[in-house]
């Protein structure tokens, strides 16, 4: 194995996945390096799902190699494809069966050479002055170093930028404390058909789209039962309803009940307690569910996540900072890399609620090149959920597709800096958004 590559990318969640195969398909020398022994970050590790969103309005805003995921996942049966969101929160999920996405995304990485490096953590940076040379990895045959002309910041939690001693917001401002931690899981045997009249019975019950069809089912709500339970001291965790999915295999919901609040997922300590916390939390859900929801009578938990689900850590501080102002007001941008179509989406830090902002439901928001930029260092890209956005900014753009298109722009980017011979920062934008039409990803309204 080469310890000297044109790109690194550290990290294998959507993001940094695609900013592999984007970086591979314009010649970049590239390798992935990922702590865990999977590819796929939260939609593998944590059942995050399904995908949200494809579209804002009926239009498209992720393609590219988002949308190749998709396809090939539909010519497998892996995927039901995108749905118009039932609970009209956004435009369409996508849900996605977990297993067969393992696969694929291992595929795709081999079809375009990018070299793999599993179990292996980042655990510093190599540096000259301001400027990333390379990383420091800890591994089972011991501690490699491993030299980029580019390298991208893929971790989520913002971890390479951190070693390099990048600026950066931990949660909110104001006191630092992050969405809370979840651990989905999946549950089996659930008559679906009876929860689909549970919903006609009492709409008033349940969040839904106007004009629901009950095609595909997804639950917000039994309000009225999670209240109850909590009257009777059946229910303790911080949350106000039930949320679940269908899932792609027939009578198979996942459920997102669980909220673990207070630790951050950037602190070891903190995440053992909130992985052991978790396990408590999915028992109580499920105890509740087969006690107070009709259709879950005979349900049983079949699957859940090798790891705890994390919403937000760090938020590095780049060349832009995304607010929430950006977003409602759908700023627009010369440098613009990709779109979002996800509302502000806060789980509350300390409490069981829901925050939601008034936002322009016809237009999606535009992301800039300059927010993938970290302030004062060289050669060091960030993508993902822990580009330079506020804490209310990063509710929105941390979804699985909108991330997966800053990774394809981050690839982009990375190869035009290393065959160019400049600085990424100094890459002209022009160039990206060009590439990136090419590529069939869609970046500007």
């Amino acid at each position: 194995m080469k310890t000297e590559y044109d790109v690194i990318v550290c990290g294998g969640g959507p993001s940094g996945f695609n900013a592999c195969i984007s970086a591979a398909r314009n010649g970049m020398k590239t390798i992935l390096i990922e702590a865990t022994g999977l590819v796929g970050g939260n939609s593998v590790n944590a059942l995050v799902g399904p995908w949200m969103t494809y579209h804002k309005d009926e239009k498209y805003v992720v393609k590219g190699i988002a949308q190749e995921l998709i396809t090939r996942l539909q010519n497998e049966q892996l995927t039901l494809g995108h749905i118009k969101d039932p609970l009209g929160f956004c435009d369409t999920v996508t849900p996605i069966d977990v297993e067969g996405i393992k696969h694929l995304f291992f595929e795709m990485l081999e079809e375009d050479n990018v070299d793999v490096l599993l179990h292996s953590l980042v655990t510093d940076c190599i540096m000259e002055n301001n400027v990333v040379k390379g990383v420091k990895v800890t591994t089972k045959s011991g501690i490699m170093d491993i030299r980029g002309k580019v390298i991208i910041d893929a971790t989520g939690d913002g971890d390479v930028s951190a070693f390099a001693k990048a600026e950066y917001v931990h949660g909110r401002s104001k006191d630092n404390l992050t969405q809370p931690m979840t651990m989905i899981f999946h549950v089996a045997n659930v008559d679906i058909e009876v929860l689909k009249q549970e919903i006609k019975k009492n709409p008033e019950n349940f969040v839904l789209r106007e004009g629901y069809d009950y095609q595909y089912l997804a639950v917000s709500g039994f309000f009225k039962e999670v209240e109850e339970a909590k009257k009777n001291q059946d229910f303790d965790l911080p949350r106000d309803r039930v949320l679940l999915f269908e899932e792609v295999n027939p009578n198979t919901v996942s459920i997102n009940m669980t909220r673990v609040q207070g630790l951050s997922g950037a602190n070891a300590l903190d995440l053992t307690k909130a992985e052991i916390e978790a396990r408590k939390q999915i028992k109580k859900a499920f105890v509740f569910l087969k006690k107070y929801i009709p259709g879950f009578e005979k349900s049983y938990i079949v699957r859940t996540p090798s790891k705890i689900g994390v919403r937000e850590t760090r938020h590095i501080i780049g060349d832009y900072v995304i607010d929430v102002d950006d977003i409602i007001n759908c700023s627009h941008y010369e440098d613009s890399i990709a779109l979002s179509g996800f509302p502000m989406d806060i789980h509350s830090p300390s409490g069981d609620s829901l925050e939601l902002f008034d936002e322009n439901k016809e237009l999606a928001y535009e992301i800039p090149l300059r927010s993938l930029l970290v302030k004062n260092i060289e050669n060091l890209i960030v993508s993902g959920r822990c580009i330079s956005a506020t804490h209310e900014a990063s509710a929105s753009l941390r979804v699985t597709p909108s991330v997966m298109a800053i990774g394809e722009a981050a690839g982009v980017l990375a190869s035009l800096s290393v065959k160019n011979r400049i600085t990424p920062r100094k890459v002209k934008y022009q160039e990206v958004q060009e590439q990136l039409a090419k590529q069939g990803q869609i970046y500007q309204r």
